[in-house]
């Protein structure tokens, strides 16, 4: 079977997502598409999908004509679609998750589900993509990684002939990207056609028989794989080369007797972090490296007040902190982006404008200025590069790079002295990276002092003045420079 698109074309108000796109996804072959953010990539996909419907152009699979009116309806006539966004229901179960759209086929004659054998299915589906989650784990504990392939084992479940990845891979780390990777390699080998965007070129080119490049919106060409390198597929996606140098340089080290602007003394937070003391001075970019669950993300949620600590000190610039809410700790001028910008760094339905002023409003006395907000909205879209049609245009209509770049924008807007970025390019193209790389650099150049977790080592590696690594809730060792320090260097440690 191949799914076939011609001349495929979107818009948006006065945004044209996609044009004159074509594709074709090749039974037993996996087709990769890729470009910059605002390329258009995640609406081809969305249009393939059934998620949304183009305007003009057509689409055929195996060679009958294909216009699904819905996600339901294309999976229907075998193409799943997996989103970019997290969408599983934590008040549902794993399996309940994974059968949401097809519950009637674990009915009973009356109508009662039986849910045995429902989990004994959705527990199938999972031990075929190679994760070891139960069926019967709590969703709230469980990472934004196994959430994401509790997604992919859904649209496996429906025994699809196409399979649809929007950036699938953004959430998970090096082991569960392995895994999926071998997951689309088994399901090629089966006869199945694959379409995935990512971001990552390693994985474009570890896993796709063939790749569509688009620029702005337009299609440029397809390729297979083999027949094109990875400095021409950057040329023809950003208009220039940026496989090199694509992190700025690290500034001088600054010499100064002041307090920390964050110290962190022994510190034990929720489940994951038992044990942590780190410092963060004005101007220096402190990475933190380890594997999910390391303590990472407990540590950031202990310094903006989602969870109490266990034990432990925080001082901010020299003075006791321990803040009792988010809102506290933004007060205090501790900004954060976290690492699932859909659920907790926007609120998609809003607009930019309100997006980016939301955490510090704008106001003339105790009044909200909507014109201060505006200049403000428009001085940061400029500033980080938000493609958008204008600073009222909804999030959701963003590419899921650019609702990164809003978050950013949201954190700066507050004029913070501590920054806590919690994977700030994840499901951003190389082009946007670059810029976003700039920006951050340029921030602690001012004076600004940053704590950076990441999966991804060699942005951590790039872009870390000093690097501490976790595992299993303690740190086990600090490098105090980066220079010629390579990645297997610090996974060692972590595993």
């Amino acid at each position: 079977m191949a799914l076939v698109a011609d001349g495929l074309r979107k818009q948006f108000g006065r945004t044209i997502a996609a044009s004159d796109i074509s594709v074709t996804l090749r039974t037993g072959a996996v087709h990769a598409i890729v470009g910059e953010n605002g390329a258009g990539k995640s609406t081809t996909l969305r249009m393939l999908g059934g998620a949304i419907r183009p305007d003009s152009g057509a689409m055929t699979l195996d060679g009958a004509p294909y216009a699904p009116q819905s996600t339901f309806d294309a999976a229907h006539k075998g193409v799943a679609l997996v989103h970019q966004e997290i969408t599983i229901n934590r008040s549902l179960s794993v399996a309940e998750n994974i059968f949401i759209g097809d519950l009637r086929r674990h009915a009973g004659p009356l109508g009662v589900l039986r849910r045995k054998r429902m989990a004994a299915s959705a527990q199938e589906a999972l031990d075929r993509i190679g994760v070891k989650i139960s069926v019967t784990a709590n969703l709230d504990r469980l990472n934004l990684g196994e959430l994401k392939c509790i997604e992919i084992a859904r649209a496996i479940s429906s025994n699809p002939n196409t399979l649809l990845l929007d950036e699938s891979t953004a959430y998970l780390d090096h082991r569960e990207v392995d895994a999926v990777l071998h997951v689309m390699q088994e399901l090629k080998s089966k006869g199945m056609a694959i379409g995935f965007v990512s971001h990552h070129l390693n994985e474009v080119l570890a896993a796709a028989d063939d790749l569509t490049i688009l620029k702005d919106g337009q299609f440029v060409g397809s390729y297979r794989a083999a027949d094109i390198g990875a400095n021409e597929i950057h040329r023809l996606m950003v208009g220039r080369d940026v496989l090199h140098g694509i992190y700025p340089p690290r500034s001088p080290p600054k010499v100064s007797g002041a307090a920390p602007t964050l110290r962190v003394t022994m510190a034990a937070v929720g489940r994951e972090l038992n044990e942590i003391s780190l410092e963060v001075r004005r101007g220096e970019i402190v990475g933190l490296a380890g594997l999910k669950g390391a303590g990472a993300e407990a540590l950031f949620a202990g310094i903006v007040g989602d969870e109490p600590l266990r034990r432990g000190e925080l001082q901010l610039d020299g003075k006791d902190y321990r803040p009792s809410n988010p809102r506290a700790a933004w007060r205090h001028g501790v900004a954060h982006l976290p690492g699932d910008r859909g659920n907790e760094g926007l609120i998609v339905s809003f607009s930019v404008l309100d997006n980016l002023v939301m955490a510090r409003p704008p106001a003339v006395g105790p009044f909200f200025s909507r014109r201060r907000a505006r200049a403000m909205a428009n001085d940061l879209i400029k500033l980080i590069g938000i493609r958008t049609a204008s600073a009222s245009a909804p999030c959701q209509s963003l590419s899921g790079g650019n609702m990164q770049k809003v978050v950013l924008g949201k954190c700066l807007a507050v004029g913070p002295g501590l920054l806590l970025l919690n994977n700030p390019t994840r499901g951003v193209d190389v082009g946007a990276r670059e810029e976003i790389y700039r920006i951050i650099r340029q921030k602690a150049s001012d004076g600004l002092a940053i704590l950076l977790s990441s999966e991804d080592m060699p942005e951590l590696i790039g872009m870390s003045d000093r690097l501490v690594v976790l595992r299993r809730g303690v740190s086990v060792r600090e490098f105090d420079s980066l220079e010629n320090v390579e990645e297997h260097d610090i996974v060692q440690h972590m595993i």
